[in-house]
């Protein structure tokens, strides 16, 4: 609801919900006075079948030079300048990539000529001396690519929600940044950030999304039209899964509609038409190969297990039990630095294990532990039973092949 932006000076009374036709003439009238001062200014799509709304919602990006004035880049346009060119009397600043509130007065009589005036004079009766306003948000992006992004996720009411769920459940993440497949622990590969791409790979036309949805049903059979949905496994609470609000009735009917579907509609959408297998695509699997990155989470497991192998097979301990230095671990960490040096890094070494085998690996140590002449303590007339050098020399080149 609108006025919750204000509510340190402004009463949320101050703010009345809009109908439909106050809220299309009100966007009407300010796109183009933003479009004076920022060079992209956009509105999402409305929620379908949406009676009134709270506030208005621009999304802008670039400043235009000659309002700026200056030759240094910014992201916003001084809120000031803004206030001004809407006509807003309070503000609420953010600079930055971040989102402005601004409350702009509503003229005394303004809905009459719209059909509207009984909501307007009860809307005054319920608030204060300074009169009822408009909340408008100026959502600023840093890039063009962020502003398609940001009018997109936010277009629809739920829609979004609905689709990071659907996305979810295939085993992928989508958010406003794009499509990332999650790798836990460690970080997410980011496969797209192209929203006609990632729309591509799902099956999702954006043509019917431009045309426009009338309605929650059409919404969710634009969602679920794709191959990865299939409501006989399709999880709704759980782990990740954002629990349902009271006010997010269009995200609440999504989970009940898919609830009740049949598994002869189930069926029907993840074959997409294709011969019946019986079995749900894997949409991880097929991302990867979709947008590339499958060359990328090879490597990346190749260099876990080269550091699973390194983190066994090249630690102190080890090479210190190779090498018979007992507790003598500054001679161990030299011959550790000698056998990174040899290879060129501690990934390089890591390379040599995973491809020779730790056996190889513990024939190099002693070939540097001859050479640098580190030995164990009774070769310097300390201790009883230890390895002699000349035993050490012997050990390096029976067990070393490099």
């Amino acid at each position: 609801m609108g006025g919750n932006a204000f509510r340190s000076n402004l009463a949320p009374s101050a703010f009345p919900r809009l109908p439909t036709a106050v809220y299309s003439a009100l966007k009407a009238r300010i796109q183009p006075l933003l479009e004076e001062l920022y060079t992209h200014v956009g509105v999402p799509r409305e929620a379908p079948e949406k009676e009134d709304h709270g506030d208005l919602d621009f999304v802008v990006c670039l400043p235009r030079r000659s309002i700026t004035n200056t030759n240094t880049p910014r992201v916003n346009v001084p809120h000031d300048i803004v206030a001004a060119a809407i006509g807003a009397k309070h503000c609420n600043p953010m600079d930055g990539n971040r989102t402005s509130n601004f409350a702009v007065p509503i003229i005394q009589n303004e809905w009459e000529e719209l059909g509207h005036e009984a909501q307007e004079v009860t809307a005054r009766m319920g608030a204060g001396e300074e009169g009822i306003f408009y909340q408008i948000d100026v959502n600023v992006c840093e890039s063009e690519d962020e502003w398609d992004r940001r009018i997109f996720v936010n277009s629809y009411g739920d829609l979004n929600m609905i689709l990071g769920l659907i996305t979810k459940n295939a085993g992928l993440h989508f958010s406003n940044k794009g499509l990332k497949y999650p790798d836990v622990p460690h970080p997410p590969i980011v496969l797209s950030e192209s929203f006609d791409d990632i729309l591509k790979f799902f099956g999702w036309s954006m043509d019917e999304w431009r045309k426009g949805f009338e309605t929650h049903m059409a919404c969710y059979e634009w969602a679920t039209s794709t191959r990865y949905f299939n409501p006989s496994h399709f999880r709704t609470r759980g782990p990740g899964i954002k629990t349902r609000k009271p006010d997010r009735t269009m995200y609440s009917g999504f989970l009940e509609w898919a609830g009740t579907l049949s598994q002869d509609r189930a069926h029907t959408n993840y074959t997409n038409g294709e011969a019946a297998t019986g079995e749900m695509p894997d949409a991880r699997e097929d991302a990867l190969d979709f947008f590339g990155k499958r060359p990328k989470l090879v490597e990346r497991r190749a260099e876990v297990r080269r550091r699973e192998l390194l983190k066994a097979s090249f630690s102190g301990s080890r090479v210190r039990d190779w090498t018979d230095l007992g507790n003598f671990w500054p001679g161990v960490k030299k011959i550790m630095d000698g056998v990174r040096e040899r290879f060129g890094g501690e990934e390089n070494v890591a390379i040599f294990l995973d491809e020779e085998g730790e056996e190889k690996l513990r024939g190099v140590v002693l070939e540097v532990q001859a050479r640098l002449e580190i030995w164990p303590m009774s070769t310097a007339g300390v201790g009883v039973g230890e390895t002699s050098k000349e035993d050490i020399g012997e050990k390096s080149m029976e067990k070393s092949n490099v």
